[in-house]
């Protein structure tokens, strides 16, 4: 289904119903902690994304907001200052998908182009000191790509350009 978008009203609407609901009896609001998000597939893919951010930082509990390693590729790969602003907020490391090469990969996301785009995401993750972590789906397609997709991991030399950041390439 497409990225719909939630109006900020009912966002807030929304939240402040979480926020003061108890349980029949109780005094207390059964949510202890709260983290709103905005997106609920791929984050930051609204051209807003910075004051969807902003608005999450304001509706959720201090330090709750999070991205939980996800940035989104569409933009990664259309927007050069992206990946820089998500290193601004504290994003160490980005998950990125696979299904295989490009036309599995591409044919399980459902999107022309995706492939190419993890791997410009990919790249920019890296300039702008973000660690890239590979997810790949096993996929009966899929599965004789697995040493064309290790020899593209040894190309990109992704285990030695994370290491300069720092930290381990993942690949799961």
């Amino acid at each position: 289904p497409p990225n719909r978008r939630v109006p900020v009203e009912t966002l807030r609407w929304v939240t402040e119903q979480f926020r003061g609901w108890t349980r029949p009896g109780e005094t207390e609001p059964f949510i202890k902690k709260l983290s709103v998000a905005t997106w609920y597939r791929e984050p930051d893919y609204a051209p807003n994304y910075r004051e969807l951010w902003q608005l999450e930082q304001e509706l959720s509990d201090p330090g709750e907001a999070r991205r939980f390693e996800l940035l989104s590729i569409w933009r990664l790969a259309r927007d050069e200052g992206y990946a820089r602003w998500a290193r601004t907020v504290g994003t160490e490391a980005c998950q990125v998908t696979l299904f295989g090469l490009e036309e599995t990969t591409d044919y399980f996301t459902r999107r022309p182009g995706y492939f190419r785009d993890a791997l410009l995401a990919t790249e920019r993750l890296l300039e702008a000191g973000i660690r890239p972590r590979w997810q790949i789906f096993l996929t009966e397609p899929g599965l004789p790509e697995l040493p064309a997709l290790e020899e593209l991991i040894a190309s990109l030399r992704l285990e030695e350009r994370v290491r300069a950041l720092g930290g381990e390439f993942a690949v799961f």
